[in-house]
This record gives C-alpha cells, structure tokens and sequence, in this order.
C-alpha cells in the first residue's frame, strides 16, 4: 500500500479530490467517517459502479444518474451565468442525450445487448467530459447528415 501511495497517479489523484469542488463535502464526510483514504473510497465505488453496470443490476438507475443529474447541474449553472461560451457543449449534450433515448425507444432491442448499459454510461460521460466529446460526435456524425437532409426536414416540419 505505502508504494501505492507513492506514485504519481496516486498524488494526483488525491490532489484532485481535495480540489473545492460540489463533491468535496462529500468526500470529506465519508473519509472522515470511514477512516479510509479519498483516493480508495473514491476508486471503490467507482469499481463497485462498473461491477454493478456489467452485471446489469439496477443499471437504469445509474446510467439515468450519470447521464442526468451532472449534466442538468451544469446546465442549470450555465444558464445562470452572465457568462457564455461554455453553453454550446451542454446543448449538444443534451441534443445527444435526446437522441440515444429516443434511439432506446426505437430500436429497443439495443438494450439487450451485453454491457449495453456499461458502455452507455461510459458515452454519456464521454459526452460532458472536458475535451469536447459532444462536439466531436456531432461535428462527425450528426451534423453531415442533419446538412446533407436539411431541406427535406425543414420542408417536413413546415
């Protein structure tokens, strides 16, 4: 464990969680009432979150958490802001977030597949994940067939 501790990516990691942040409260609830350090609690449940996503056990719950509460957080912090920029990314979150349910609704059958809901949740992460993975997605594939169809949906929805 001590070499554990040692490492860079343990460092870093500890460092990051002791960042003020809206969990930070958290975190330092459950280190103090559990004697055990950030880096590992924080790891466990992480493992315990995957374990739990391949297993498919309560992943509806979960993956709507995941996919849901930050990104609605961000959002509602974002629209509360004089500031802009940062507005783009969570309209393209929540665009795509639209589409994967209604792809759910549609071809419902996805949902059988093995890990689905795993490599959902990783998605949707990757979505709101700083480096702009909304945007890489819908630039690549959304956005050529929205271009390419435009005038048939627009003349559709008039």
């Amino acid at each position: 464990m001590q070499r554990l501790k040692s490492t860079d990516l343990f460092q870093a990691a500890h460092k990051k969680l002791r960042e003020n942040g809206w969990l930070k409260p958290v975190i330092d609830y459950v280190e103090e009432m559990t004697k055990v350090n950030r880096v590992y609690a924080v790891s466990g449940l992480g493992a315990l979150l995957t374990v739990i996503l391949l297993l498919e056990y309560g992943t509806f719950l979960i993956v709507g958490c995941v996919g849901f509460l930050y990104p609605a957080y961000k959002t509602l912090k974002e629209l509360e802001s004089p500031e802009t920029g940062v507005g783009r990314k969570w309209l393209l979150y929540w665009f795509l977030y639209a589409v994967l349910s209604f792809s759910e609704l549609v071809f419902f059958f996805l949902t059988w597949m093995p890990a689905y809901w795993f490599i959902k949740c990783l998605f949707l992460i990757q979505c709101y994940a700083p480096g702009n993975g909304a945007e890489i997605i819908y630039d690549r594939f959304i956005r050529p067939v929205f271009q390419k169809y435009r005038e048939a949906i627009d003349s559709a929805v008039d």
